[in-house]
């Protein structure tokens, strides 16, 4: 038997090495003696070999394994007992010792490189799965300039009846909507990118708000237009929206949100999955949620346009300084989804002293007369309204009892009389 609980002490497993045996290789018991090594194989066989005879080698799978052999390595006895060094260094009375302090070092030195290559390809496997993943990010940032601006389209009609469930109803007033739309129109010629479909939606809400859906929706609040002192004020704000929309921050929004998923679909330009994931994240949450990065970014977008198109960019900062005095209402308040407004007003207020000055116009309307018209329309819904309840509650009541649908017998009582006779003989 060759388990190693059953050997003795100085007894250890192992196996011998030997052109003297069948296949050249058998299992054996090694002894350590007084003079050398003895291996008794499995077949009974006796080998030696001794201490001043025998060369150490380190090796195996496991590099543990010590190779005892002679000088002309016609015999070799191996074994990977952890305790064998010790015992062949003791045995050996000084004969083997520094050959197996060299062996050991040498085992922990191959040890310690094993591990800290396998340490190093764990750190090459990581860095490399984190630069891919980055580099796909990456890449997804740069084919977003090449995703056509109708998939921003698609993403924000897709997307459109959740937004206007959460935050109220369209107002439906041609004049007004005319109005915050020839804001829109003068700033559109010189948005970064030409040909896109601003659309202009007022929201029937008391909440100080604005914000732009991917595509060109222009969403403005009634609680913005009510709390703005300016329409240069009113138009920094939609100038800032249209920014998002021509810097395509929503859908960096969607890459960043879902991670590498979309970054994958915009890289391959897979526009049903682009869509798909675009309409899933645009919800509430995600549509101000930019950073800060982003939002510093659209100021000066924002600024850029006003000052091109003619209208005074000093109402960014104006805006911006005057919005954290105003009443705001609520947790989507516009200031609390664009936070950090003094470095705002700081990069906006550098780039309008680099900017060359020139002459700034007014609009064409004034927010008084906004104001009117959009309070005569909600009037005019009101009584709408009372008329269509008033109406509804003259109508004539209804009678839904049950109808009989029996054959209508119209005969005359002399007719009848002379039925139930003939009955009667019969």
């Amino acid at each position: 038997m060759f388990d190693g609980d059953l050997l003795d002490d100085d007894e250890f497993p192992g196996g011998v090495f030997s052109e003297e045996i069948d296949g050249g290789r058998s299992g054996a018991h090694l002894r350590l003696g007084d003079r050398g090594i003895t291996a008794r194989s499995s077949e009974g066989r006796k080998f030696v070999i001794s201490y001043s005879d025998c060369d150490l080698e380190l090796g195996g799978d496991s590099g543990r394994m010590v190779f005892c052999r002679t000088a002309d390595r016609s015999l070799t006895f191996f074994c990977e007992d952890r305790r064998f060094p010790e015992a062949l260094k003791r045995a050996a009375a000084g004969e083997l010792f520094e050959q197996v302090d060299q062996i050991l070092a040498v085992g922990s030195r191959q040890r310690w490189v094993s591990r800290i290559g396998l340490w190093v390809m764990l750190a090459v496997c990581v860095l490399v799965l984190i630069g891919g993943y980055y580099a796909v990010v990456f890449g997804a940032q740069l084919a977003i300039e090449a995703v056509p601006m109708t998939v921003d389209e698609q993403i924000a009609e897709a997307a459109l009846p959740s937004v206007l469930s959460e935050f109220g109803e369209e107002i439906k007033s041609p004049k007004a909507v005319n109005a915050v739309q020839s804001v829109v129109d003068r700033l559109a010629p010189h948005s970064a990118i030409q040909d896109v479909n601003y659309q202009v939606l007022i929201i029937d809400s008391d909440v100080v708000n604005a914000l732009a859906l991917p595509g060109g929706r222009i969403l403005v609040f009634r609680g913005l237009i009510d709390t703005m002192d300016s329409t240069e004020q009113l138009s920094a704000v939609i100038a800032h929206e249209m920014s998002h929309v021509t810097l395509r921050h929503h859908l960096r929004q969607i890459s960043r949100s879902v991670g590498i998923v979309a970054a994958v679909h915009i890289v391959i330009g897979d526009v049903g999955g682009i869509v798909a994931f675009g309409t899933e994240v645009l919800q509430t949450a995600a549509l101000n949620n930019y950073s800060q990065g982003q939002e510093t970014a659209a100021d000066l977008e924002g600024a850029r346009m006003m000052h091109a198109a003619g209208l005074d960019p000093q109402a960014m900062i104006q805006m911006l300084d005057s919005l954290p005095n105003a009443h705001l209402h609520g947790p989507l308040s516009w200031l609390s989804t664009h936070p950090n407004s003094n470095e705002r007003i700081n990069s906006v207020q550098q780039f309008l002293d680099e900017t060359e000055s020139r002459d700034y116009s007014q609009l064409d309307f004034r927010l008084e007369e906004l104001r009117t018209i959009l309070d005569n329309t909600q009037t005019d819904v009101v009584l709408n309204s009372e008329r269509n309840d008033k109406e509804t509650a003259n109508d004539p009541p209804v009678d839904d009892s049950p109808v009989d649908d029996s054959p209508v017998d119209d005969s005359t009582d002399e007719e009848t009389d002379k039925r139930d006779g003939i009955k009667s003989q019969e």
